[in-house]
């Protein structure tokens, strides 16, 4: 039995230099991530023209290079590929990591490269709830959203994993290099599917949003224009079964037009971080105020009912008994029930507001 586990651990490893060379000699063109899944290796080589010493030789000047820059190339094949990432369609064939890549479950953060305050303030309000919940953030490391979600990560003590449109040798946008390394230095990860000097190219980027959402349980779009890049994760994310959650903007902002044809699309609207915690079925905590202990509770069925209509805008008494169908005094017993919990809060004139 140990010869046939040596044996098969030897192919794997041959499989995988041939496939390496193959995808190098090919500028790791994106119709390999299709060949690679539906063919034979042996069937994939008599495709191309190249020879066994040819392609041995390609790959492992390749992996030469990325073991002096400590980068670790996974093929798809291999346990540490990422478990979420093979059932996707066009799934990587390759991985490039620098940094740790292991996590249990993750939420990829996208959006503009303008955010407006309420986009900031957003993801500042957001994360830190992620972040204890025990999920890891996935984005893009570009201006805007994607560099406040990391650094936002990394100020709560959290994981982050940066997925690149170009190879780990390139840092892209280059006035993200210290955030690139502190994203490293922080036990976190940059990944690639990109070969080692890979140039920031136009058509990069859009391919590079399907392993964010690939790497993610689901999305959280915030802000978004009406031609975003980031229309494409949301999409990649639903072509993979990933739930895509939008925060609702200003009707006038030019950057709120793209996330409101999402949610006319059937993106799920959140208002807060609980909302989304709740879909992805982590249970609702609170998070005590100068305190680094979180504290569980336990949220009935109705008492969610009830927390799915409120916000932390108000809403009047009279609505929530029309959205919640529930009769008045069992609705002001399980309002009473979630003050005490500290999850919602009264207000004069019979409006209640989810707390933040």
């Amino acid at each position: 039995m140990l010869q046939s586990v040596d044996e098969a651990s030897l192919d794997l490893e041959k499989e995988k230099l041939l496939l390496l060379g193959l995808y190098l000699k090919e500028r790791a063109s994106f119709r390999l991530c299709k060949i690679f899944e539906e063919e034979e290796t042996s069937q994939i080589l008599k495709g191309f023209p190249y020879s066994e010493k040819e392609l041995f030789r390609t790959a492992k000047e390749e992996i030469k290079k990325c073991e002096r820059l400590k980068i670790q190339i996974i093929y798809y094949k291999e346990e540490d590929y990422p478990e979420i990432l093979k059932n996707i369609p066009y799934k990587p064939p390759f991985l490039y990591v620098l940094g740790k890549l292991s996590f249990n479950s993750a939420l990829a953060i996208v959006g503009t490269r303008k955010p407006t305050p309420y986009g900031k303030e957003i993801v500042e309000k957001f994360v830190p709830h992620f972040v204890k919940a025990g999920l890891t953030t996935v984005s893009g490391l570009a201006r805007g959203i994607d560099t406040l979600v990391h650094k936002t990560t990394l100020k709560e003590g959290g994981k982050t994993v940066a997925v690149l449109g170009t190879g780990l040798d390139i840092i892209y946008p280059p006035e993200n290099r210290e955030l690139f390394w502190k994203i490293i230095d922080s036990g976190s990860a940059i990944v690639s599917e990109f070969p080692l000097g890979t140039r920031p190219k136009r058509e990069n980027f859009p391919r590079r949003n399907r392993v964010i959402s690939g790497l993610s349980q689901g999305v959280l779009v915030v802000e978004a224009g009406k031609r975003s890049g980031t229309l494409i994760t949301a999409k990649w994310a639903q072509d993979q079964g990933r739930d895509v959650f939008v925060c609702p903007g200003n009707i006038f902002s030019e950057q709120s037009q793209g996330t409101h044809y999402l949610l006319k699309n059937g993106a799920i609207p959140v208002t807060s971080a609980e909302d989304i915690l709740y879909h992805l079925g982590i249970e609702y905590k609170l998070f005590e105020k100068g305190k680094d202990e979180v504290v569980s509770l336990e949220v009935s069925q109705e008492e969610r009912r009830v927390l799915e209509c409120l916000s932390q805008y108000p809403t009047h008494l009279e609505n929530l008994l029309a959205q919640t169908e529930f009769d008045l005094p069992q609705l002001l017993s399980l309002l009473t029930e979630l003050e005490l919990k500290g999850l919602v809060k009264s207000l004069p004139g019979k409006f209640y507001q989810r707390c933040s």
